[in-house]
């Protein structure tokens, strides 16, 4: 699968599971709402490693390492981010 064809398909995944997520998270709580950025971006790092494994060729291994290493920073913003709103959330809710 060549790239210009892998991240359209990757785009069409991740929003499609966001779609779903939204969608699980609005009818059943509010909670999981928080957590949608980490979720994909989780699945996006998964993604790229997986196109690390097994498509990429020559020096592209090495782009890939450079995505993962951005996207671990982004996980970790965002979850930071959603446990600090909860945390806020708690404390509103005890006074």
């Amino acid at each position: 699968m060549d790239v210009y064809m892998a991240f359209p398909v990757l785009i069409v995944i991740l929003t499609f599971v966001a779609v779903l997520i939204y969608r699980y998270s609005k009818t059943r709580s509010n909670k999981l709402m928080k957590y949608i950025p980490s979720i994909v971006t989780a699945l996006c790092i998964a993604l790229v490693y997986l196109k690390m494994i097994f498509i990429s060729q020559g020096y592209e291994p090495i782009t890939d390492i450079v995505i993962i290493i951005l996207l671990s920073f982004v996980l970790g913003f965002s979850l930071l981010v959603a446990v600090v709103i909860d945390i806020m959330n708690r404390r509103k809710r005890t006074s």
